[in-house]
């Protein structure tokens, strides 16, 4: 099966974002940092039913005609795998906000004696504006006596802009461990960040596991003041921030990230590496500082 990839109509409602608040001046809050779970137990027994390969392993995935019964019995008759469908849940627990809804991403992550797949629904609510989140809806499913169950399934309301997201894709994150990076963003006054957050199955459910920067720039404010012929000495940056996953470790629960942020920033050229360790009692990456701030020049 074929990985997630960005979706167009996303990157252009992100830009469009951009021209909305940048004209009008807004500055919408940063993306949240991850919230921290009590324990991880939880963490542990979901990991631990997926069958355990190694990266030489090909995952193997559900039926496509069994996914698609699992999601009309969550959201009507229109569900589809491929295109997006309008209306609104018909199963608890998925809000009840009538949407444009598609599978955002899709991902084999089973063996052939334990075929499982994750799954996302990306919906954008009917008349959302540059202000809307959008409805994003994780599954983590696996055939039991011929039929799809959810070992998790989680509606989240957080992410996005303009009722979307920039883009959604399944990782591995440890030897049993899977989740899903979902890429968003916000533009405001000539700042532009762009954020990650990775999000873990938990105890029948997901949980945002760790936020982070993807990108970081002012280039639209450096716009503004070389037209008005008053920009501050050396007060430019434009970032990226390149996030992998350590996988080197073979006897780790979780693996580590690794961040590498490059670019320019107030004068001086910036190549450096950040790590990223799991916190095995939190159920989350104790991301630092400098991963989470919404200037270059800090």
């Amino acid at each position: 099966m074929p990985s997630s990839s960005p979706k167009p109509v996303r990157c252009l409602l992100v830009a469009a974002l951009s021209c909305v608040l940048a004209a009008c001046g807004e500055t919408p809050a940063p993306p949240a940092a991850a919230a921290m779970p009590a324990s991880t137990p939880e963490v542990l027994a979901t990991r631990d039913a997926l069958p355990a390969r190694d990266a030489a392993q090909t995952p193997v995935g559900l039926d496509g005609g069994a996914v698609r019964d699992y999601l009309v019995s969550q959201y009507g008759e229109l569900a589809q795998l491929q295109g997006d469908w309008p209306g609104t849940p018909v199963a608890d627990g998925l809000g009840n906000a009538p949407a444009s809804r598609e599978i955002c991403a899709r991902e084999a992550i089973g063996s052939a004696d334990a075929p499982a797949e994750l799954v996302a629904v990306c919906g954008v609510p009917d008349g959302a504006g540059h202000v809307t989140t959008a409805l994003t809806d994780f599954f983590q499913l696996r055939i039991v006596d011929g039929a799809v169950v959810a070992d998790a399934r989680q509606h989240m309301d957080s992410f996005g802009s303009i009722g979307d997201v920039a883009d959604v894709e399944v990782r591995r994150f440890g030897p049993r461990l899977y989740g899903f990076v979902v890429e968003d963003g916000f533009t405001g006054q000539g700042i532009t960040v762009g954020n990650a957050s990775i999000v873990l199955p938990d105890a029948g459910a997901f949980h945002q596991a760790g936020s982070l920067r993807t990108s970081l720039d002012n280039l639209g404010a450096m716009e503004g003041c070389a037209e008005r012929d008053d920009c501050a000495p050396d007060a430019g940056y434009d970032l990226a921030f390149e996030l992998t996953v350590d996988m080197r470790d073979a006897t780790a629960a979780v693996w580590p990230l690794r961040v590498h942020e490059r670019g320019e920033a107030c004068g001086r050229r910036v190549d450096r590496s950040h790590a990223v360790p799991f916190d095995g009692a939190a159920g989350a990456w104790r991301v630092p500082p400098a991963l989470q701030r919404d200037s270059g020049c800090d």
